[in-house]
């Protein structure tokens, strides 16, 4: 069980998403023994995010979906090929946060640039074209070439499986703007919620 301790780095971020700035906003849950965090949003029926393994550096609010309301962005010292840290980004649209994406950026300061054009570029004609060419490479007898077995194969699944839970959460926002106060397309909506959190914590290109 994650124990709730605001170290100062913790503080900083709780204090940019104060309610001054924010509503609703995130209560970070850090367990710095284990370096991991998790995020959850105060009152009844509260939903605590999966945890992610690093270390919290800063945050941030944007919207990156845009559904015209700011997710909420906590940047970790997560490096890999593309940068120096990670960001993470939650939708709390239903006043229960969900883990919407992850990216990696090159700096702090860089993260809304890089993560916009990250975002920005999941589109289906980029994974069309790319699994045509997945198609093209597989479907012959000669050993797949390194490029296509660790770089394409990976990045253009990884784009597809994110594609699809971003609408999936596209369409069911639409299917409750409809259906006003229906239970079903509430029920709905947090499924695909959870749907694309699932993929988000697993979004990543090879390097």
């Amino acid at each position: 069980m994650l124990l709730v301790a605001f170290s100062s780095l913790a503080l900083r971020a709780l204090m940019s998403l104060s309610p001054i700035d924010c509503d609703p906003c995130l209560l970070v849950n850090s367990n710095s023994d284990d370096g991991v965090y998790s995020v959850t949003m105060p009152g009844p029926g509260h939903r605590t995010t999966p945890e992610i393994r690093a270390e919290m550096l800063d945050a941030a609010m944007f919207d990156i979906d845009g559904d015209g309301i700011e997710e909420r962005v906590i940047i970790d010292d997560r490096e890999s090929a593309f940068g120096s840290v990670t960001a993470v980004f939650y939708d709390v649209s239903t006043s229960q946060p969900y883990i919407a994406f992850q990216c990696q950026a090159g700096s702090i300061d860089t993260v809304e640039a890089d993560c916009r054009a990250w975002y920005d570029g999941i589109q289906a004609s980029t994974v069309a074209e790319g699994l045509d060419r997945i198609q093209s490479a597989t479907r012959s007898d000669e050993t797949l070439d390194w490029e296509t077995q660790h770089l394409l194969i990976p990045n253009v699944t990884t784009q597809a499986s994110m594609l699809l839970a971003i609408h999936s959460v596209d369409l069911a926002r639409a299917q409750l703007a409809l259906a006003s106060g229906s239970e079903d397309a509430q029920t709905a909506l947090e499924t695909a919620l959870l749907f694309r959190e699932q993929r988000a914590l697993r979004f990543t290109f090879a390097d």
